[in-house]
């Protein structure tokens, strides 16, 4: 089995192409095959295929699109390759990068690489000539926009490394004229590139054709002059004594000093190829006193990263590097400017004791040294940017990086100098730099302890080097254990023979520098459980206003301690994190953790209340709520508002009632969840929920609430009755009804005889559901209970429709409308609406089922629930097919089938592919009707719902059409 991106994207299996469908899908596998084993951002993908950012829109589509794909790759055995990961509104493609032809080209290269550097030139000639091979045409071929031109000029510029890296090989080994033939393309695309014009050279003068070559460096050199206005290193006098790859120092060059401060680089430097090329972009572009600031979170390689830049650019910088780390963070104090100034004078010639004491000359004698003098200026650890303004050099010829851990707006506002952020390393680019610090032998024998060890990482570079350097001196020991081992403790490993380059005492010279509220949010975020964090949340952890609480997050942004996630929400670094819990459990008294715990609960406990009484109007109130104890939950301004916070802050919700139930908060634990079930078991995979619902049950039982605890076994009877797991969801509500009777909760009991009368009629006991739900009406209306007499005339409406009564069905869905437009709940009345369709279809009015379910599908759009909108989709599908639109009965029956794998619902994904099956059938595609049929009929082994039968009986009736008997025949 192979993938391939570097050209239009493919997949052979066994020799024979298999097809990958239209662009979208094929772009879509190419994004995740780029990112093999990594997760990729919803936002992302939308990005890449549709070259906007209007997610909500799209998102319909790309779950068409993953369906669609997972169905491809299931058919060549990757049955489970394509997954949405949870909590992070991501897909991840868990394939081997091994099977994708560019990340193949990656490890080649890279091998090639490490062999040419032992000398074993015929090993990485080989090596390389299979990794050009495969390159069939332009990379990533099914994507188009900007942030695809992006990698397709990050992937090229690796193809055009490797293919010099070969020519210098060749070159190396006595192969002149293959590397002449090899560099001759290159140059014609890259005329002004220095080091292929040095390659040209050297391979004309080894070759003998030393005329030819001078003749060459000349008309290199009026060209470079024409088009960057100065000159470039090549030059004659290098071609009798270089080396190929190597230009010697004009003669000129020796009458001044040549500072090289530049730290030494690491062989075996890993990732950021893209922020690379934007340093090659910008340090090539014209500009006066071009500069860039490099800005990124302690110990992600910002150091590295600019260093190794330098070296694998020092022909672009011919006079010289001035480096200075200004200590911004560290054990000693800041460098002052005028300090930094008289290093760079002495290192530029000026001797010690004629550096002029007063400022304003040192800094005029620094400017006239560096005037016309192309020199890299590298200012590392600099603490804000008044300190760097004062060390960048004037001339055009200059080019200076600047790094920091704190962003510097001053630079990029008065001076309009770039800032760059340096990210974490990719997952897969964690694996392939412990290889190369580990050894191959060792990180292939134990993939898993490997995948562990980079996900500990974070993708930080310091903490791989830490995690390699611990690795390496224990050759005896397995991965696996060593991974166990730093698995709690790699916050203190020591990466050299100092305490200096521990993570710890990275991340403490950040923190250490921090204001005090800053500081105080920072050791707060260490308790916070969830992924991501707000204002409002950070407030209600300090008690103090949003406004203060944003300051202090914008500073910790600033000092890259956060990240932003979206416009107002903040990530924290999973190794940041664990720093700040530690730094909280040794700073902050156990009574001051645990009321800002408690503040937090109580402030997403009544925000969430806040959210659902809007969502789900006449619900029941959650019983007890504590006072809101001195924090302000949010309001907010639309159900669809409500709504929102409601999606952003599911996955944090599961883990922060997990924190609740351990650290004792049992009654807040219980009523989060007893809150937010109502909309959590709308959309989305409910396996999340059972577990909160699980955690709220063992919460209450602990806190000794009756009611709490009957509450949750109806709730958690709910989400299993959602399952069509009708028994256990039956033993529940049973449960729940006791309770309730034996502590006299009224309410409770009506809903649990309701619980009761609905599995009577799922599991075919229609006429005694009948007679339950009728009982369950005259005591709700007794005491006015309109949401309770709602559900019970919509069962009943469900009841006689079983029992092929559609008036009276109808009758009973109508009134059971009337009632829901009254209270005002939206979801209800979609839910109406979609009966309604189910019915209008039956009595074979097409046309009005379809006007119903988009106003189903409408309703949606302000109250999101999957469940509704999957029903709808199947309808308004099996409603076009009626009317003949069949290609628009396939987009629907597409889009329902992947709500429906979203939902992890077999039946409703099944119903979806019948009617997919039945409009393929109509257009004349029999083969893809009867694929979709087996997959149909493969899901209803997954389920024992009633409805089961009938749709295998639907499919029988279709596979043994006489078109179908014809064909078999034939």
């Amino acid at each position: 089995m192979e993938f391939t991106i570097l050209g239009p994207t493919g997949l052979t299996v066994g020799g024979r192409a298999i097809p990958l469908g239209a662009a979208k899908q094929r772009g879509l596998l190419a994004v995740l095959l780029y990112h093999a084993g990594d997760p990729v951002r919803v936002e992302t993908i939308v990005e890449f295929l549709w070259q906007d950012s209007a997610v909500h829109a799209r998102r319909p589509l790309l779950y068409t699109l993953a369906s669609r794909l997972r169905s491809t790759l299931r058919l060549v055995g990757l049955q489970d390759a394509l997954v949405r990961v949870p909590g992070t509104g991501a897909y991840r493609l868990a394939v081997d990068p091994e099977l994708v032809d560019y990340h193949r080209f990656l490890r080649l290269t890279v091998e090639a690489r490490q062999a040419i550097d032992r000398h074993q030139h015929d090993r990485g000639i080989a090596l390389l000539t299979r990794a050009i091979e495969m390159w069939r045409d332009d990379p990533l071929a099914d994507l188009r926009g900007a942030r695809c031109e992006h990698l397709r000029r990050d992937m090229r510029e690796k193809q055009f490394r490797a293919e010099k890296l070969l020519a210098e090989s060749e070159l190396a080994t006595g192969r002149h004229e293959r590397a002449l033939a090899r560099i001759e393309p290159l140059l014609i695309e890259n005329a002004l590139d220095e080091g292929l014009a040095r390659l040209w050279a050297a391979a004309l003068h080894a070759a003998g054709r030393t005329h030819d070559a001078r003749d060459f460096v000349a008309a290199y050199r009026r060209r470079y002059r024409r088009a960057m206005r100065t000159d470039p290193a090549l030059d004659l006098a290098a071609l009798e004594t270089a080396a190929p790859a190597r230009s010697q120092p004009a003669a000129a060059d020796t009458a001044v000093p040549m500072p090289r401060q530049l730290p030494n680089d690491v062989p075996d430097y890993t990732g950021h190829a893209a922020l690379l090329d934007d340093l090659d972009a910008l340090a090539a572009g014209d500009g006066i006193a071009k500069a860039v600031v490099l800005t990124g979170m302690p110990g992600v390689g910002k150091t590295t990263l600019a260093g190794h830049w330098g070296h694998r650019r020092r022909g672009w910088f011919p006079d010289g590097q001035l480096y200075l780390n200004a200590e911004a963070h560290g054990p000693a104090p800041p460098v002052r400017p005028q300090e930094a100034l008289h290093r760079f004078l002495v290192a530029l010639g000026v001797p010690a004791e004629r550096v002029p004491a007063e400022a304003e000359r040192r800094l005029d004698l620094y400017h006239r040294l560096m005037s016309g003098r192309r020199m890299l200026v590298v200012l590392d650890n600099v603490v804000d940017s008044d300190q760097a303004r004062q060390l960048l050099p004037r001339s055009e010829a200059s080019f200076t990086v600047v790094i920091s851990r704190n962003r510097l707006p001053g630079l990029s506002v008065r001076h309009g100098i770039r800032s760059l952020t340096v990210a974490p390393l990719s997952h897969l680019e964690r694996q392939r730099m412990l290889g190369r610090i580990i050894g191959a032998r060792r990180t292939g024998a134990e993939p898993a302890a490997l995948e562990m060890l980079a996900r500990l990482s974070g993708g930080l570079p310091l903490a791989l080097r830490v995690i390699g350097e611990h690795v390496s001196s224990r050759p005896d020991r397995r991965l696996g254990d060593l991974a166990d081992e730093l698995a709690g403790r790699l916050l203190d490993v020591e990466g050299d023979d100092t305490d200096e380059m521990t993570l710890r005492t990275v991340f403490a010279w950040s923190v250490n520098a921090l204001d005090p509220m800053p500081a105080r949010l920072f050791l707060a975020l260490g308790l916070f459980p969830g992924s991501t964090i707000g204002a409002e949340a950070a407030a209600a952890m300090l008690a103090v206003d949003v406004a203060g609480a944003e300051r202090a997050l914008d500073r910790l942004a600033r000092a890259h301690l956060v990240d932003h996630d979206t416009v107002r929400r903040y990530r924290m670094h999973d190794l940041l994190r664990q720093y700040a819990a530690d730094r909280a459990e040794e700073d902050v008294p156990p009574e001051q953790r645990r009321a800002a715990l408690r503040r937090l609960l109580d402030w997403y406990l009544h925000t969430a209340v806040t959210a659902v009484g809007l969502l789900a109007p006449g619900r029941p109130a959650v019983p007890d709520l504590p006072e809101p104890g001195g924090v302000t939950p949010m309001t907010f301004a639309s159900d669809c508002a409500a709504l929102r916070w409601c999606e952003v802050e599911r996955p944090n919700l599961l883990t922060l009632v997990h924190r609740a139930a351990a650290e004792g908060f049992h009654r807040h634990a219980w009523q989060i969840v007893d809150t937010v079930h109502e909309v959590f078991d709308r959309s989305g995979d409910q396996e999340d929920m059972r577990e909160m619902l699980q955690i709220a049950l063992d919460a209450a039982t602990a806190d000794g609430h009756g009611l709490g605890r009957a509450g949750t076994l109806a709730n958690l009877g709910a989400s299993y009755f959602t399952a069509h797991d009708y028994h256990r969801a039956g033993r529940l509500f049973t449960e729940a009804l006791r309770l309730a009777r034996e502590h006299g909760y009224a309410e409770l009991q009506r809903a649990c005889q309701h619980n009761l009368a609905s599995i009577q009629l799922r599991t075919g006991a229609t006429r005694t559901a009948i007679d339950s739900f009728h009982e369950v009406l005259i005591d709700c209306r007794a005491v006015g209970e309109a949401p309770g007499e709602a559900y019970a005339l919509y069962h009943l409406g469900e009841a006689h429709r079983q029992l092929g009564d559609r008036d009276e069905a109808g009758a009973f869905y109508r009134r059971a409308l009337a009632v829901w437009d009254r209270i005002g709940s939206l979801r209800q009345r979609g839910l109406l609406h979609v009966r309604l369709a189910e019915l209008s279809l039956e009595a074979g009015q097409p046309e009005v089922a379809l006007a119903q379910g988009r106003v189903a599908l409408g309703l949606h759009d302000r109250v999101t629930d999957d469940i509704i909108r999957c029903d709808a989709l199947i309808i308004s599908a099996e409603a076009q097919l009626r009317l003949g639109r069949h290609r628009d009965a396939l987009a629907d029956a597409a889009l329902a089938r992947a709500v429906g794998d979203e939902l992890a619902d077999p039946l409703r994904q099944a119903r979806a592919l019948v009617v997919s099956a039945e409009a393929l059938s109509a257009v004349g595609d029999h083969d893809g009707a009867l694929v979709r049929g087996r997959e149909a009929l493969g899901l209803l082994d997954d389920t024992d719902h009633p409805q089961r039968q009938a749709v295998r009986d639907r499919l029988a009736m279709y596979h043994d059409h006489p078109g179908r008997r014809e064909e078999r025949s034939a």
